[in-house]
């Protein structure tokens, strides 16, 4: 691993949008607010990451941004039929 504070960072901010939504589990809208804020905090990760090591493409950005709708409407999906 080449970069572990950026996978910590990452790691981090995973870790605060899962206690999120455990701890809000009586609120259904701040869950989808927390969802939403983690997916783009996982494509600005994404974006910052890249930007350091110099390799950052527009088809990059756009697999991110895939990734994170992707796994927001699994979660979403998952979270409202329970």
């Amino acid at each position: 691993m080449r970069h572990p504070t950026h996978y910590f960072v990452l790691l981090c901010l995973l870790a605060v949008g899962l206690w999120g939504i455990y701890m809000f589990s009586y609120y259904p809208a701040m869950r989808m607010a927390i969802m939403i804020s983690l997916s783009v905090s996982y494509v600005v990760w994404g974006v910052v990451h890249h930007a350091h090591h110099g390799d950052l493409h527009p088809k990059i950005v756009v697999e991110y941004i895939l990734v994170a709708m992707l796994a927001l409407l699994v979660f979403a999906t998952l979270l409202y039929l329970s």
